[in-house]
């Protein structure tokens, strides 16, 4: 009547982080942590606000359609617009081009170009969006680099990463 059962194997979400020794490394992670819709994997991507603030300035379009919600962009919004975007029904993508890297003694600064495919479940949303981005990556006392500042530059007819932060913050 009482029998033990095999115990279920742990549920673990896929990682392939690796520990960002250098800046090329943080975009890496950046884009497997959204192949694997991995939210702390994401956020490991962002500055430890304790060591230097965060920030984020959305496109021109959307910061002038959503200037409240940006006006108190911290990591906490960052980490809930990732969330809401839910889970996905086939395995996301952002495929990014550097157009330009600059080198500074104390920051490396990339503008590139993206394209984000996330497979979310809204049907009035894009699951596209595409768009030009400038961020800055600093390294801490561990030699760790992280994202300290974003910004998304519209460049096309289709929506911006920014836009997708503005609608799914809403929740």
């Amino acid at each position: 009547m009482f029998q033990t059962r095999e115990a279920q194997p742990p549920v673990q979400a896929k990682s392939s982080f690796t520990t960002p020794f250098s800046a090329d490394i943080v975009l890496n992670n950046l884009t497997s942590a959204i192949a694997e819709y991995n939210v702390d994997n994401y956020m490991k991507c962002f500055t430890d606000t304790a060591v230097r603030p965060f920030e984020f300035i959305p496109s021109q379009e959307t910061q002038a359609n959503y200037a409240s919600i940006f006006s108190r962009w911290d990591l906490e919004a960052e980490r809930q617009y990732f969330v809401r975007l839910g889970t996905p029904s086939a395995t996301p993508s952002l495929s990014l081009s550097v157009l330009n890297r600059v080198v500074n003694s104390d920051a490396v600064i990339y503008l590139m170009s993206y394209t984000l495919v996330f497979p979310h479940h809204r049907t009035d949303v894009p699951r596209l969006v595409q768009g030009n981005m400038q961020i800055y990556l600093g390294a801490d006392s561990l030699r760790q680099w992280s994202i300290y500042r974003w910004q998304d530059f519209k460049t096309t007819r289709d929506s911006t990463w920014s836009y997708w932060k503005a609608i799914f913050s809403e929740n």
